[in-house]
């Protein structure tokens, strides 16, 4: 199954941060590029990355669901981002 979510544009400036925790598992949230934190933002943090996309609430727990799964890498969902609009057809 594809799901089609917005990419993001320069002028609203939102993206998802997702992270991989310690134990495997990831979390993601959607918020301006402004608001992205500097340190981590999850507690036992492994990594985390900013995609370009804009995802509504059912699209991100897709989205999270098919990265808990590994059905989706963290460096594919990368690839699907835009910061200059359209949308991507994300395989989850």
């Amino acid at each position: 199954m594809n799901i089609t979510v917005q990419n993001t544009v320069p002028d609203t400036a939102r993206i998802t941060l997702v992270g991989e925790l310690h134990d495997g598992s990831f979390k993601a949230k959607v918020m301006t590029e402004t608001a992205v934190p500097y340190t981590p933002y999850w507690d036992n943090l492994l990594e985390q990355r900013i995609v370009y996309i804009q995802p509504d609430d059912e699209q991100l727990g897709s989205i999270v669901a098919a990265l808990n799964e590994r059905r989706l890498s963290l460096d594919e969902l990368q690839n699907y981002g835009s910061s200059d609009g359209g949308t991507s057809s994300i395989p989850v």
